[in-house]
């Protein structure tokens, strides 16, 4: 997600492990958010150093290289929009998403006064990046935290980013899926999502394919291939 149309959010997105602070924030309150996730243990990537990679079940699974996204379906993407989204398995409208249910956005590089299509095809991922984009600072407890005329919790989104390629269709940027994990029954077990529940967002639209299981899915592969 690149903006959020609550005025004066709070952008905090966590690449290579550190906190980076987005544009319009400023460092007090980059510090507040920032001494504010450390109180709350939220881990911003991997959590606590471990010996052993993470298995698929994990949040924090390494996707391996070779990881593929097949599209198995044309997608239309709106006039005067770049992205459409996906959850519970089909397309919903920006305003019909519920958000603090896995969901995920496919992103291309331009905006026309037309609609545009995404065709079948297999897009190779070759980055993924996780982090949180908050739009303001949470109240815990009874600590309330205002900025300004900010008051209370709002969204804090835990977001795994799959950067695409596809030599047929080079204007498919991003595959960005996540979920807002400021809910009641979640604190303090803030979290990605699974693998699991990423294809479940996607449903049969969309195929998220680990190396290991190209095999299985040739079918599929081949069909957007075609």
């Amino acid at each position: 997600m690149r903006s959020h149309p609550i005025a004066r959010a709070a952008a905090v997105t966590a690449r290579q492990g550190r906190l980076v602070r987005a544009p319009g924030v400023s460092r007090p309150l980059e510090r507040a958010i920032t001494g504010l996730l450390a109180g709350l243990g939220i881990g911003l990537l991997a959590g606590c150093a471990t010996t052993q990679d993470p298995g698929p079940a994990s949040p924090y699974f390494r996707y391996p290289e070779g990881t593929r996204l097949i599209l198995n379906q044309t997608l239309e993407i709106q006039p005067g929009e770049a992205s459409l989204r996906l959850q519970f398995g089909r397309v919903v409208p920006r305003n019909g998403v519920q958000e603090q249910e896995p969901h995920c956005i496919l992103e291309i590089d331009t905006v026309r006064s037309t609609v545009q299509r995404v065709e079948p095809d297999v897009f190779a991922v070759i980055r993924v990046e996780r982090g949180v984009w908050m739009s303001a600072l949470p109240a815990v407890g009874a600590l309330r935290v205002g900025l300004g005329d900010s008051s209370g919790p709002t969204l804090i989104y835990y977001q795994t980013e799959f950067r695409l390629r596809s030599v047929r269709q080079p204007g498919v940027r991003s595959l960005l899926c996540q979920s807002n994990q400021n809910a009641a029954g979640i604190y303090p077990n803030m979290r990605h999502l699974t693998l699991t529940e990423i294809r479940q967002a996607l449903g049969a639209i969309l195929t998220l394919q680990l190396p290991d299981q190209r095999t299985q899915d040739g079918p599929t592969t081949t069909q957007a291939r075609s």
